[in-house]
C-alpha cells in the first residue's frame, strides 16, 4: 500500500536526483529473487545526502504513524544490512526502540539473528530499501517470528508494484506493504528528468508493460 500519493513523486524525485537509479547498458540486473531487470535501485545514497534523507525520513514517519498507532507497534526493526540506516532514522523520530535482524544467525538462541531488545508483548514494523515481489520480505519476516515479535507490517522506501506475485505471497503470510513510492512514480521522475535516451525510453516502457516477459526474454526467472 502506497502511504501517501502527494508524497510518491518527492521520494521518486529525490533518487533520481542522486542517481540513485541504474538503468543496464548491456547485461540485466538480476535480483536476488532471480528477476532480470534493466532496472536497478540503489536507495542506500540516499543515506549520504544529509538535507534529503532528514527530508525522506520526516515524510516516512509523519506517513507510517497511522500504521503504527493502529497496530499498536513498539518496535522498529531494520534488515541487514539495507535496512538498519533508515529504520534507526525512523525509531528515533517515532521515538521507539529499534533493533536489526542479520542475515544469519550468530548464536545459538531464539534471538541469534535479532541484535537489540524487544519490548514486552513486541508488535514489530519491519523496515527495509526496495522490494520487488514480496519473496525476500516474506523470508525475512519469517526469521523475525521465530523471535517472538508479532510482525504484520514491512515498511519500504520503494515497492516496484509491478508483480502480481506479490500481493499473493503476501497475504499468504499475514502481511501488509507500505510503501513511500512505486516504480510508476521512479518511472515518471525519469522521464521528467530528461536524463533517458529514446533506447532507455523503450526499454523501460517495455519492463514496465511486462516485466515477467521481460525477465523471461532476458535469462530471468518467471512466475
Amino acid at each position: 500500500m502506497l502511504l501517501s500519493d502527494s508524497d510518491a513523486p518527492r521520494v521518486a524525485q529525490a533518487l533520481v536526483g542522486l542517481g540513485a537509479v541504474r538503468i543496464a547498458a548491456h547485461q540485466p540486473f538480476f535480483y536476488t529473487s532471480g528477476w532480470a531487470s534493466p532496472v536497478y535501485v540503489d536507495a542506500q545514497v540516499l543515506m549520504s545526502d544529509v538535507a534529503l534523507r532528514g527530508s525522506i525520513m520526516d515524510l516516512a514517519a509523519r506517513s507510517v504513524r497511522p500504521v503504527i498507532a493502529a497496530r499498536g507497534i513498539n518496535a522498529i526493526v531494520g534488515t541487514e544490512s539495507s535496512g538498519i540506516a533508515f529504520a534507526a532514522w525512523l525509531a528515533e523520530r517515532l521515538e521507539l526502540p529499534m533493533l536489526y535482524l542479520r542475515k544469519r544467525p550468530v548464536g545459538w538462541d531464539i534471538t541469534a539473528q535479532l541484535e537489540g531488545r524487544l519490548p514486552a508483548d513486541a508488535r514489530v514494523l519491519l523496515v527495509d530499501d526496495v522490494t520487488t515481489d514480496g519473496r525476500s520480505k516474506a523470508g525475512t519476516v519469517a526469521a523475525l517470528r521465530r523471535a517472538g515479535p508479532v510482525v504484520e507490517d514491512v515498511l519500504v522506501l520503494l515497492d516496484y508494484a509491478l508483480y502480481a506475485q506479490e500481493a499473493s505471497t503476501l497475504a499468504e503470510h499475514g502481511l501488509s506493504l507500505h510503501a513511500l513510492a512505486t516504480w510508476k512514480h521512479l518511472h515518471e521522475a525519469l522521464l521528467a528528468s530528461g536524463q533517458l535516451s529514446s533506447a532507455q525510453q523503450a526499454t523501460l516502457a517495455d519492463f514496465s508493460a511486462s516485466p515477467v516477459a521481460w525477465s523471461l526474454r532476458n535469462g530471468g526467472t518467471g512466475a
